[in-house]
């Protein structure tokens, strides 16, 4: 099973992404590996940056958390709930319930929860 996760603003700033990126040792457009076995591809676009979550670790969560709050970004995991993640400051829009993540083992076990629920939805 696979986890998508969206990191998007309103205003979105690629070069603070990829520079958030590479400072993980991670390509813009690539596939990533961590020490603890995590294991995602990673895209940019226009809009934000999207994460295809193969495997969800700790050090992958530092990742997610890293580009999010250097890019100010929120994160959407595309787990059928109206949920975004924020990490420091960021809006989203009124349709969405912010919810604030103040270290890498909140954001986790936040996404912890959206994969389960993402299980749940697709059995």
């Amino acid at each position: 099973m696979t986890l998508d996760v969206f990191l998007e603003s309103d205003e979105f700033e690629r070069e603070e992404a990829e520079r958030a990126l590479a400072q993980n040792g991670v390509a813009a457009e690539s596939a990533v590996s961590t020490s603890d076995g995590g294991e995602a591809s990673v895209s940019i676009d226009d809009d934000g940056v999207v994460f295809v979550v193969r495997t969800l670790t700790p050090e992958l969560a530092q990742v997610l958390f890293d580009v999010a709050r250097a890019a100010e970004l929120a994160i959407l995991p595309a787990d059928g709930t109206p949920n975004a993640l924020i990490v420091d400051e960021g809006s989203v829009p009124d349709d969405l319930d912010a919810i604030d993540v103040a270290s890498v083992d909140e954001l986790y076990e936040a996404l912890r929860r959206s994969e389960e629920m993402r299980g749940a939805r697709s059995a």
